[in-house]
């Protein structure tokens, strides 16, 4: 059975824009970190991503950590990415996150919004595009990997809560199975 999913696209903004902040004072590279970014255009920069693409600034794996110092940050997004991390890494990297933000800074995601996505399973049926929702799409499995945690906002606000974060907001949805969500360090 095929599942016209087009109701359900570009139901809200992508995100913040991508772009260059101010320049930290300690280390001269850009206060908005964009994590995982990719190639994409809209990334902020410094981006840091596993993979060297055009539009990487500084290629590393965030599984040993994010490479710039204590309170570096006032704006750090992460699209899309942290459902690739088990939930062990994935706490890990939320606490680096904090380390990195400086105090009052901001932290942007989207992510996949998992009883969403089982609720329509329930309803549709095991179908395509709600399993690659869930897993990641086959065609860009090997370059980007699987998914291998999945989250509700309230799962997602606990955990962002437990590294440190305050003020946790669900920010609407992209696709209406990516939720966005901002915190800041306090």
């Amino acid at each position: 059975m095929s599942i016209d999913t087009t109701p359900y696209r570009g139901v809200g903004s992508r995100g913040p824009p991508g772009g260059t902040g101010p320049l930290c004072s300690q280390c001269g590279l850009s206060t908005w970190v964009e994590l995982a970014g990719g190639p994409s255009d809209d990334a902020y920069h410094p981006n840091i991503d596993k993979r060297n693409l055009p539009n990487v600034d500084i290629v590393h794996d965030l599984r040993n950590g994010i490479p710039l110092h204590d309170g570096h940050a006032t704006r750090i997004k992460f699209i899309d990415v942290l459902n690739y991390f088990t939930q062990d890494e994935a706490r890990a990297l939320l606490r680096e996150v904090y380390r990195v933000l400086a105090p009052g800074g901001s932290f942007f995601l989207r992510i996949l919004d998992l009883p969403w996505v089982c609720e329509r399973i329930v309803k549709d049926g095991v179908v395509q595009p709600w399993l690659e929702a869930i897993y990641h799409s086959p065609d860009t499995a090997e370059e980007e990997g699987f998914h291998r945690w999945g989250y509700s906002f309230e799962s997602l606000k606990k955990e962002l809560e437990d590294a440190g974060f305050i003020n946790v907001q669900h920010k609407g949805y992209y696709n209406r199975w990516e939720f966005k969500v901002e915190a800041f360090k306090p």
